[in-house]
C-alpha cells in the first residue's frame, strides 16, 4: 500500500488524519531502516509519526473487516 502526503486517511479507531509526508529514517544506530509517515490529526492538530510498516499494518477494524491500520477516508 503506498501511502499518499496531502491525503486524509481514517484510522482504526475512528479518528481522521492528514498525511503531511513521508520521510526517511536517518538514525544511523536503528536496524532495518524504515520510512516514517507523519501525520496531523484533523480532530485534535497534534502532529504524530510512525513507521509505514505499522502504518500500513492489516489489521482488524471494529466492523470485523481487515484492512490497513490507516485506510484512505473517502471523502464526501
Amino acid at each position: 500500500m503506498d501511502v499518499i502526503p496531502n491525503r486524509v486517511y481514517d484510522h482504526h479507531g475512528g479518528g481522521r488524519y492528514l498525511v503531511l509526508f513521508v520521510a526517511d529514517e536517518s538514525t544511523n544506530a536503528r536496524k532495518g531502516k524504515d520510512q516514517i509517515v507523519v501525520y496531523v490529526s484533523l480532530t485534535y492538530g497534534r502532529v504524530k509519526c510512525r513507521d509505514i510498516s505499522e502504518f500500513t499494518e492489516v489489521i482488524k477494524w471494529p466492523d470485523g473487516t481487515m484492512k490497513p491500520r490507516f485506510s484512505l477516508a473517502l471523502l464526501v
